[in-house]
């Protein structure tokens, strides 16, 4: 009998020992391991340096008042209630209570104003643009603002609300030199605890988020510029996912192996040839028409990107948006781009096969590419030999990126000029958001409504054009006017779009299988490292940016509190009761045992 009440006793501690088991991945420290192409400076609005990944990590770090779902329908974050006046000019948010910066203090209405306020005082070109749309804000108390336009803007909820990340006014108040300034402190996701300069980031969960602990504890992003060590590295499990985009030749093997999950979806990141069009002959409007002649972008699809992507549009305007102009239309001609060379003045003087200017001197350009970019290089490389064929001598350069951008781009600030001949160049996402985007790219004013027209490019005509945009409100007249935009982007060739490659994303689901897909842009956003993001997504309808009194938060809430709950019960182990009462019933059952067998064995005796 002692036996068999031995045998029995350690029958239950198995039992114990196995419902006590932690599963794997379940409450212990989750750690993934995110690979990105090149260092992106400190992580905070104003020197983080690519739209992606760049701007997605400071959004790690950092939230706006809106953000974009995965459909990219601006929808309220930090915001949880909001009206908007019927003349479409007030808008008035309700920010969540209690929401706190990264080091405890309140994040208040204090800190928006702040933010908008510092931007037109510090310009950085992608937000200040935007953020002059305000004309006042008001903060009647700690949780509200009321912005008011001078008009209203058909785009305020995607640009700037759901694009401007909130800096804390008590850190940044005293900053005079922004671009230089390193402090990451911001009250999104995730805190900065280590960075190592081309090297690695380390992010670490927020506990005190206000959406949530992140699902992830542990954010370890390494630095791996060179293409085939990233994928190399995902392949052998010391990375678990990838900001960069599978190249088309992997995609295949990739989707074959059992460790590694492919994503794939619509890509409106933008890759084009960039011409200065402040130095000559990019200059030359027939000398760049002649060129875009010369250029086959669906042979680019089917040979660098094996069909995994889209042909450019002349226009800039992705063909699979509601504003594509369908009239404009890529047109390769090979024989008459020798001609509008030829009657341009540009001819072969001395017969050995390449043109020289007008003026009788040698023509030799310079294609600049970043050498991270396999896609670009080879692309770059097929375009000049079809240059070749014209009699064009153009060299491909690739370089760092950095090198690239102080090249092209300097500082980030278009007005400070440009020191290059063309470039392989690319927008991120964001660009094709909003049509409106083209006064961006290609207005003549660099100092202001022009931000990123990093050409140089001036034409009065599509400046006309954006100032009639800017005036108008009614949908249908307006798509007539960025129908016309498109039409001169498409005339004047201040760029040369390519394609547009299809986002394909990859990653280990083992390691973590949270993922949100984000059209246009991939897996690598907000709503994939906080729980209930996209539950919020899906319960709030994209907001009217004409006269609307919009509140959804209530519906949002709700959903909202209900997945922080279930996600705070993850993580703290709350969720347990059906364990806990198993285990209780099993003492009981076990004392009742043991006490009886006892009381047998003495009657025995």
């Amino acid at each position: 009998m002692k036996h068999n009440r031995i045998g029995i006793i350690w029958l239950l501690i198995a039992l114990f020992s196995t419902l006590f088991a932690i599963p794997a991945g379940a409450d212990n420290h989750r750690e993934v391991k995110l690979g990105i192409t090149q260092d992106e400076r400190s992580l905070n609005l104003y020197t983080y340096n690519t739209g992606f990944p760049g701007l997605e990590l400071v959004n790690l770090l950092y939230d706006p008042l809106f953000i974009l779902d995965k459909s990219n329908n601006p929808i309220p974050w930090l915001v949880k209630e909001f009206t908007v006046s019927d003349d479409g000019k007030q808008y008035k948010m309700i920010l969540h209570d209690q929401i706190l910066w990264q080091d405890g203090k309140p994040l208040t209405s204090e800190d928006v104003k702040f933010t908008y306020e510092y931007l037109l005082k510090y310009k950085k070109s992608r937000f200040t643009t935007p953020a002059a749309l305000v004309k006042s804000i008001q903060t009647p108390d700690p949780t509200t603002v009321i912005m008011e336009l001078d008009k209203p803007e058909p785009d305020f909820f995607i640009q700037p609300l759901a694009d401007l990340p909130i800096l804390p006014k008590h850190i940044w108040s005293s900053v005079t030199d922004p671009d230089n300034f390193n402090n990451s402190l911001g009250s999104g996701p995730f805190i900065l605890e280590d960075y190592k300069k081309d090297q690695f980031y380390k992010l670490k969960a927020n506990p005190q988020y206000f959406k949530g602990k992140p699902e992830i504890d542990t954010l370890v992003i390494p630095i791996i510029a060179e293409a085939n060590a990233m994928f190399t590295a995902l392949t052998a499990g010391q990375l678990d996912v990838i900001s960069r985009r599978v190249q088309p030749e992997l995609v295949k093997e990739f989707e074959s192996n059992p460790s590694i999950k492919v994503e794939r979806g619509p890509g409106f990141a933008t890759t084009f040839l960039q011409f200065n069009a402040e130095k000559f002959p990019m200059s030359d409007q027939k000398f760049r028409q002649a060129i875009s002649h010369a250029i086959d972008p669906q042979y680019l699809v089917d040979t660098v990107l094996l069909g995994f992507g889209t042909k450019g549009s002349p226009g800039f305007i992705h063909p699979a948006t509601s504003s594509y102009n369908k009239a404009v239309v890529h047109k390769t001609d090979v024989e008459q781009a020798k001609s509008i060379l030829e009657q341009a003045g540009y001819k072969d003087t001395n017969n050995d096969g390449l043109r020289e200017a007008p003026d009788g001197k040698k023509l030799e350009l310079v294609n600049l590419v970043q050498s991270n970019n396999p896609s670009s290089i080879r692309s770059a490389e097929i375009i000049a030999g079809w240059m070749k064929t014209i009699g064009i001598d153009m060299k491909v350069r690739p370089m760092d990126p950095d090198t690239v951008i102080s090249l092209v781009w300097p500082e980030y600030d278009v007005t400070k000029g440009r020191n290059y001949d063309m470039t392989m160049f690319g927008w991120s996402t964001t660009m094709q958001l909003f049509p409106a985007r083209l006064i961006d790219l290609f207005h003549s004013d660099l100092a202001g409504k022009g931000g990123t027209n990093i050409g140089g490019f001036k034409s009065a005509e599509f400046d006309k054009l954006a100032e009639q945009l800017e005036a108008t409100l009614e949908p249908e007249k307006r798509q007539q006017i960025i129908n016309q935009m498109q039409e001169q982007v498409a005339k004047d060739y201040p760029i040369v779009p390519l394609y547009y490659a299809e986002e394909i994303s990859a990653y280990n689901p083992a390691k973590y299988d949270g993922w949100v897909f984000q059209d246009g842009k991939g897996i690598i956003n907000k709503l994939s490292f906080v729980s209930n993001g996209e539950k919020a997504a899906v319960t709030t309808e994209q907001p009217a940016a004409t006269p609307a009194s919009t509140t959804p938060a209530a519906a949002t809430e709700s959903a909202t509190s209900a997945s922080t709950q279930e996600q705070a019960n993850a993580n703290t182990g709350k969720g347990t009761t059906s364990i806990v009462t198993i285990l209780i019933l099993i003492v009981v059952v076990a004392g009742g045992w043991y006490l009886l067998s006892r009381r047998k064995t003495k009657s025995e005796r």
